[in-house]
């Protein structure tokens, strides 16, 4: 299994996401570590696996998605995740709701990309997912994993 965490913060940037994602509640995006650590990747620090636990106190409401995969999948998608340790964050992503910016460039990362390339590295999700779209937000993260979590 893999694991997702979907989190609203409070703030107005999370507010903005929100507002972008016509409402839709999740502002940030980890994933569940082999470890217990929380990968993923934040306007400070970019890309880390961070303590559970990080931000207790300073989310709004946090919840867990678990995707089936194959342990062959499992592999694959945590080797990937570790080779992205120490990336920057995607500042250039909130510009990508406005213009036409590959979400699965490698240079850097937005919460909700990693995840999303990671699941399309290890074949959970087709490499051709969303190839003709700039971003991949929370909210589409978020909907993609609930459908594959029934899937298993």
């Amino acid at each position: 299994m893999i694991t997702l965490r979907f989190v609203a913060h409070p703030g107005p940037f999370n507010a903005l996401v929100r507002f972008a994602q016509y409402g839709f509640w999740p502002s940030h995006a980890d994933v569940l570590m082999p470890d217990g650590t929380l990968l993923g990747s934040r306007f400070i620090g970019g890309v880390l696996a961070r303590p559970p636990g990080y931000d207790d106190g300073d989310y709004l409401r946090d919840q867990y998605l678990r995707i089936p995969a194959t342990a062959v999948q499992e592999t694959v998608f945590y080797a990937f995740l570790n080779r992205q340790i120490g990336k920057p964050y995607d500042s250039l992503s909130i510009l990508a709701f406005l213009s036409h910016r590959d979400w699965q460039a490698p240079e850097a990362w937005y919460c909700s990309e990693l995840p999303a390339a990671a699941l399309a590295e290890c074949g959970v999700f087709p490499k051709h997912l969303a190839v003709q779209f700039n971003r991949i937000t929370p909210r589409d993260l978020f909907l993609l994993a609930a459908a594959l979590q029934g899937a298993g």
